[in-house]
């Protein structure tokens, strides 16, 4: 009873406190994240950031989440993770089977997303449901991540394409020379 009220009391403190410059309270937004989300490690949320379900979110150590990123669902962000500005990961869709149903009517379908350690997320990127980063991966500015991305893979573009892998430098050399 006593963890509900400190987490409604921490939710409103951070929509409060959405808007204000990032300097003057990080600490009481990083302190009201941690009772609000389902986990939160030694990271950085700064002003803007919006996240719908808080209590679906896990978020690791080491992490940084710039501003006006958007997080709605069931999502897990390993550690050593950067968001750049203007992020989103939508962990939900509409359901629309049913052709004589508006889909408004259908409900919405839970499609977690994970993200590994070490990850760099690009700003204006888009990350939706059912989709897994790996570890060490880099996800291009403005990219729409629509399937997972495997460990050390650069991606880019839209859809997001892997370009290479980190780990074989030979591709990455190949790709500087072109």
């Amino acid at each position: 009873m006593l963890r509900k009220i400190r987490r409604e009391a921490c939710c409103i403190i951070i929509l409060l406190i959405k808007y204000i410059s990032f300097a003057s309270t990080m600490k009481l937004r990083n302190f009201c994240y941690r009772y609000a989300l389902k986990s939160m490690g030694d990271s950085n949320i700064t002003d803007g950031v919006t996240i719908v379900h808080p209590g679906k979110v896990s978020i690791g150590n080491r992490v940084s989440i710039h501003p006006y990123t958007y997080i709605r669902g069931e999502i897990t962000i390993g550690n050593y993770v950067a968001i750049a500005t203007r992020c989103s990961f939508i962990a939900e869709s509409h359901n629309f089977a049913e052709v004589t149903t508006p889909i408004k009517l259908q409900g919405i379908e839970d499609q977690p997303i994970s993200i590994g350690n070490d990850v760099w997320i690009g700003a204006h990127s888009i990350i939706l449901g059912n989709v897994t980063i790996g570890d060490g991966a880099i996800i291009g500015a403005g990219s729409v991540v629509t399937k997972s991305i495997a460990s050390y893979s650069v991606a880019m573009g839209v859809p997001a394409r892997v370009v290479y892998n980190r780990k074989n430098s030979r591709d990455l050399h190949e790709k500087n020379k072109q």
